[in-house]
């Protein structure tokens, strides 16, 4: 019976763990050069650390709401922390005069639409999400 138990357990947190693994794409304009951007590159521009791309057009990134799931496994994929801790940082950074956060979006649709019509812009979706009109990035 504890075998079958702890059996169950581990197929459990494999699912959940592939699921988070692969919960989102990172999409950009379709007239945007790139094909592939490292995670740290991808931080850079959502944290404005960066703030053009390789041809000079600026960067504008855009976040889902701060209680999207899909956030937070971005958030822990990309940064490398949870969405509470890039808030702290956004936080800081608008006190200190610094910067203030991407703009956020309500859902996918949303963040579709709004990279559709920016030619600078960098978002991310759920990996389920049709991504047509958007280009889509892989992360090495």
């Amino acid at each position: 019976m504890k075998k079958k138990f702890f059996t169950v357990l581990i197929i459990l947190f494999i699912g959940i763990y592939s699921v988070n693994a692969q919960s989102f794409r990172i999409i950009v304009n379709q007239s945007n050069k790139a094909s592939t951007l490292t995670a740290k590159e991808v931080s850079d521009f959502f944290l404005m650390k960066r703030t053009k791309w390789s041809d000079n057009t600026k960067v504008t990134p855009v976040d889902l709401s701060s209680n999207s799931d899909v956030r937070e496994s971005f958030s822990k994929s990309v940064h490398k922390k949870s969405t509470g801790q890039i808030r702290a940082f956004w936080q800081q950074s608008v006190f200190s005069g610094k910067g203030t956060p991407p703009r956020e979006m309500k859902n996918d649709l949303a963040v579709i639409s709004f990279v559709k019509s920016n030619k600078g812009a960098i978002g991310y979706i759920s990996s389920g999400t049709n991504a047509e009109g958007v280009k889509v990035i892989t992360i090495n």
